[in-house]
C-alpha cells in the first residue's frame, strides 16, 4: 500500500454546449473509467493506490480513503473521486485508486480536479479512438454442463442455489485502442455501467450499490432469458420469464440475500414484491429495485462488504456456494463478478457487479 496526501486541489469546471463522452480523455493503452447515466469519470495518472484484503477490505478502504480527503477544504470533498474494483473471493484483495487528474461528466458540465502539486499533472487531452484490438478465442470451457450437474447433486433442503460460471479464454493477435472496446460498450449497453478499470472492463447491468447522501439503492438481477428473434418471439420470451417458478424463486433467493444485508444499515428500506422484465439487447433479466434510508451518514464502501456477494453471482447460504464454486469451476473468477465503482469524497458513490 502507498498513500501521500496531496498538498494541493484545484478544481475546473465547463459547461459544454452538447452532450458528449469524455472516452476520448482516457489512456488508450491503461484506461480508467466508469460511466453510468449521465455520470462518466475519466481518471488520468495514479497519485495514490490502496490495497485491502480479507472480509472487512472495503470497510478497510473507507478509513484509507477518508484519511486522504480529510485534509482537503470541505467545499471540495464532493468533487474528489476515486475509482476501485475487488474480488470475487470476499477474503481476496480489493483496491482503489485516486487519480492525479479526474475529469468528471455530469449531462453537459465537465469538471477537472488535479490533485498535488500545479505543473506536475498528467496531460489531459482528446485523443481519437483507435481500432479494437483483435482478440483469438482459441478456448471455451466446453466442460461446463458437467459442472453445472455437479453442482445441481450438491443442492439439498439446506442448500438451495449455487452460481456457475463459464471461462472463455482468448489472446490479443493484434494491440488496439482499449478505449475502443468501452465505446462499443456504451453503445450497445447504454443503460449498463460500463467500466474500465486496472484491465478489468465491462457492461453490467446490476448495480450491487449506489448511496447519494443517506439514500441507497440496488438493483437486483436474477432470472434471465434469451430475446426472441422477432417481436412476438421476444414479447413471448419476456413473459414466459416472468412466469417462470424457477427463475421467481432464484430471483426471491436474490432480493432476500439484498434485503438481509442491508437491513442492519437502513433506517426504512422498501423492495419491490414482484419483478419486473429488464429489457438489454441481448437478454431479458428478472429484476427488482431496492431503496432504503441510511441510519446514519454512511460511506458506499462500508455497504459493500456486507452486500458482497450476493446470491445472484454466488448462493444460498454464501458459505456453501462459495465452497462449491472454488471446487467446480474450472478458473478462479479474479475480479469477475466483484465489485466494481467509484466513491466520492462525502462517501457517496456507486458500485456494480463486474459481469459482461
Amino acid at each position: 500500500m502507498s498513500s501521500a496526501n496531496p498538498e494541493t486541489f484545484s478544481r475546473d469546471v465547463v459547461q459544454s454546449g452538447r452532450v458528449e463522452s469524455i472516452l476520448d480523455y482516457a489512456s488508450p493503452s491503461r484506461p480508467l473509467y466508469f460511466r453510468s447515466g449521465d455520470r462518466e469519470i475519466v481518471g488520468i495518472g495514479e497519485h495514490t493506490r490502496w490495497t485491502a484484503s480479507g472480509p472487512n477490505r472495503f470497510a478497510t478502504l473507507a478509513r484509507l480513503w477518508d484519511a486522504a480527503v480529510a485534509v482537503a477544504p470541505p467545499a471540495m470533498r464532493p468533487y474528489l473521486h476515486a475509482i476501485g474494483s475487488g474480488s470475487f473471493d470476499p477474503n481476496g484483495e480489493a483496491f482503489l485508486i485516486f487519480p492525479r487528474v479526474t475529469i468528471i461528466r455530469r449531462g453537459r458540465e465537465i469538471t477537472t480536479v488535479t490533485a498535488g502539486s500545479s505543473g506536475t499533472e498528467p496531460e489531459n487531452v482528446r485523443r481519437t479512438i483507435g481500432p479494437v484490438p483483435v482478440v483469438d478465442w482459441p478456448h471455451i470451457d466446453s466442460v461446463y454442463r458437467d459442472r453445472v450437474r455437479t453442482a445441481l447433486g450438491r443442492l439439498d433442503s439446506g442448500f438451495g442455489k449455487v452460481v456457475v460460471a463459464r471461462a472463455i479464454t482468448g489472446h490479443v493477435v493484434t494491440p488496439g485502442d482499449e478505449r475502443a472496446p468501452l465505446a462499443k460498450l456504451a453503445s450497445g449497453y447504454p443503460d449498463c455501467h460500463i467500466f474500465a478499470v486496472d484491465g478489468l472492463w465491462g457492461a453490467s447491468p446490476e448495480t450491487l450499490v449506489r448511496v447519494h447522501d443517506r439514500r441507497v439503492q440496488t438493483r437486483v438481477l436474477a432470472g434471465s432469458a434469451a430475446r426472441g428473434s422477432d417481436p412476438q418471439s421476444d414479447a413471448h420470451a419476456a413473459s414466459h420469464l416472468a412466469d417462470s417458478p424457477k427463475d421467481r424463486d432464484e430471483h426471491e433467493y436474490a432480493m432476500q440475500s439484498v434485503l438481509t444485508a442491508l437491513a442492519p444499515h437502513c433506517r426504512t428500506i422498501v423492495g419491490a414484491s414482484t419483478p419486473f422484465t429488464l429489457r438489454l439487447s441481448n437478454v431479458w433479466h428478472l429484476a427488482s429495485d431496492i431503496e432504503g434510508v441510511l441510519r446514519t451518514r454512511t460511506s458506499v464502501l462500508d455497504i459493500i462488504d456486507s452486500l458482497h456477494p450476493t446470491a445472484a453471482v454466488a448462493g444460498v447460504p454464501t458459505d456453501r456456494a462459495l465452497a462449491t464454486i472454488s471446487d467446480i469451476e474450472a478458473i478462479p473468477r479474479g475480479r469477475y463478478a466483484g465489485p466494481v465503482g467509484w466513491v466520492d469524497g462525502v462517501g457517496n458513490g456507486e458500485w456494480a457487479i463486474a459481469l459482461r
